[in-house]
């Protein structure tokens, strides 16, 4: 590379900056600190080391005070960025998984047509509609079988008969089940 006076002083510049930088910062954010803080450096038309002071500093410690404000800098949107993702993650956990205000009312409504046909189902099969609405309820299987003094095997027999006319009375409103 074939550089003169300034650019040699700049060329020179970066490679200290990015030997340092190298020691701070992730490998992948070394370059971006050091084009920053050359950006900086650039800026303030400071052209080589034997200028005036920087803010009170010889130029070259004042290039590297340019740098340790970078890193800090680079530090802080990382913070900043690593703070935002975590708040929308914890968001993203808080918000309610529940239904849709109008997949809650589908709900609801399946519900009750399910309770509906329950209760008709009592008319013809008062045990049937006993059994399913306490499971319509929480209720398990095995408590309500110990509950009836039932081997479980045969209560399940006896629910699978419960739920095939259940799902018959169903069919007959258009509702498949």
């Amino acid at each position: 590379m074939n550089t003169t006076g300034s650019d040699a002083w700049l060329f020179q510049l970066r490679v200290r900056l990015v030997h340092v930088a190298a020691r701070r910062v992730n490998p992948d954010a070394v370059e971006d600190v050091v084009q920053d803080a050359l950006r900086v450096i650039v800026g303030r038309a400071l052209s080589g080391p034997g200028g005036d002071e920087m803010e009170g500093m010889p130029p070259i410690a004042w290039c590297f005070q340019v740098l340790r404000n970078t890193i800090g800098n680079h530090y802080q949107r990382v913070r900043s960025r690593d703070a935002r993702t975590a708040s929308i993650q914890s968001a993203g956990e808080l918000a309610d998984a529940g239904l849709t205000p109008l997949e809650a009312c589908e709900a609801d409504d399946a519900a009750r047509r399910v309770h509906q046909a329950i209760a008709d189902l009592g008319v013809t099969d008062a045990a049937c509609a006993d059994h399913l609405s306490r499971l319509a309820d929480g209720a398990k299987p095995g408590d309500l079988a110990r509950a009836l003094a039932i081997d479980e095997a045969a209560f399940y027999r006896r629910l699978y008969r419960c739920r095939e006319k259940l799902r018959a009375r169903l069919a007959a409103r258009g509702i498949l089940a």
